[in-house]
C-alpha cells in the first residue's frame, strides 16, 4: 500500500478532491490523505457535489491541518503532492519516512468569481485535470511509483495542463 498526501491552501477542494479520486480509482493499492496549511472550516459546496455526482460517499472527508501528519501516530507518507503554489516555506511537518515532494501546481477554483455556472466550470476542470493525473499515477506498476523515473513522470504532469487530444 503506498500512502499518498495531497496538500493545498485550505484543503476545501482541490486536496480533498484528488483525495477521493485516488481513493477510488487507487483502492487497494493506495491510500490517499488530504491536508491544508491554513485548514478550512469546511469542504466546499461545489466539491461537495462533485463528489455526489460520483457517488462517493463524503463522510469520511473533511478539512485537515499538514500538523496532522507530523506526530508519531501518523503514518507514514509516501509521496506528497503539493497542489498549491501558496504553501508558506517551513509548513511542512517532518513525516515519517522521507516521501517524495512532487509538485502539481493546480488554480484553485475558490478563487473563481462569477455566476455559480462559471465557478461549476472551473470545478469541473480542475476534476478533470486530477482525474488525468491520478489516472495515470495509479496504472503504473506499484513497485515503480516511487522510482526516479516514476519521479521524474509524475514531476513532468506538474509542469502544464495535461490535455487529451480530442
Amino acid at each position: 500500500m503506498i500512502n499518498v498526501l495531497f496538500m493545498a491552501e485550505r484543503n476545501s477542494s482541490r486536496s480533498i478532491l484528488a483525495e477521493a479520486l485516488l481513493n477510488r480509482l487507487g483502492a487497494g493499492r493506495f491510500e490517499a490523505f488530504s491536508a491544508g496549511v491554513t485548514p478550512a472550516m469546511a469542504i466546499s459546496p461545489y466539491a461537495i457535489a462533485l463528489l455526489h455526482k460520483i457517488n462517493y460517499k463524503i463522510e469520511m472527508l473533511s478539512p485537515k491541518s499538514v500538523e496532522d501528519f507530523g506526530h508519531d501516530a501518523a503514518p507514514q507518507i509516501d509521496i506528497v503532492f503539493r497542489l498549491s503554489h501558496h504553501l508558506p516555506k517551513g509548513k511542512m511537518p517532518i513525516f515519517h519516512g522521507d516521501p517524495m515532494v512532487i509538485d502539481w501546481f493546480l488554480p484553485d477554483p475558490e478563487d473563481v468569481s462569477g455566476s455559480p455556472a462559471q465557478i461549476a466550470t472551473a470545478y469541473a476542470d480542475l476534476f478533470g485535470a486530477l482525474c488525468n493525473r491520478i489516472e495515470v499515477l495509479t496504472h503504473m506498476p506499484v513497485e515503480h511509483v516511487c522510482s526516479p523515473v516514476a519521479r521524474l513522470r509524475l514531476e513532468r504532469m506538474g509542469e502544464d495542463y495535461i490535455r487529451l487530444a480530442s
